[in-house]
């Protein structure tokens, strides 16, 4: 008895040898186990598709590759992920981190300290000798003149 998977590997169909020119087909199906009998030419026609459709899939998987496993950039995007909206991300991320480098080096400090180091605005007031407020103030003047630089 001959056994032919799928391209899960999972088994498919098993063909018997022909006797007495019959051949005994089990397909392996979601709902069950269905047997049929067919003589040995329908049997070998069976089996010449089976041949030639598995052929044929393993030639397409061997010629394309997914575009959707990495980005424009070269990274590898995840597999729930929406391609498009990753590039687009990076693409708003790439603009935020080009409108940063036209703030002043201060500015680009307190930035830094605040996300890059994860450092509390009380903690960044304390290290400066300033009021929190002042800090949050700071970052509002940064959050404005960023917002400005995007825009145009």
């Amino acid at each position: 008895m001959k056994k032919y998977y799928n391209d899960r590997h999972q088994l498919n169909m098993e063909i018997s040898d022909a006797e007495d020119g019959i051949m005994h087909i089990k397909l392996h199906q979601p709902t069950g186990i269905k047997e049929i009998t067919v003589t040995e030419t329908t049997g070998k026609e069976i089996i010449e598709i089976n041949r030639n459709e598995y052929n044929d899939n393993h030639r397409e998987t061997r010629r394309h590759v997914s575009l959707e496993a990495y980005d424009p950039y070269g990274a590898l995007v995840k597999d729930n992920a929406n391609p498009l909206q990753e590039v687009i991300n990076k693409e708003e991320i790439k603009q935020l981190h080009d409108s940063i480098h036209h703030l002043k080096p201060a500015q680009q400090k307190l930035l830094m300290k605040k996300f890059w180091n994860d450092i509390k605005q009380i903690d960044i007031a304390k290290d400066e000798g300033v009021s929190k407020m002042a800090i949050t103030k700071r970052l509002q003047t940064i959050y404005r003149h960023l917002k400005k630089i995007l825009q145009k």
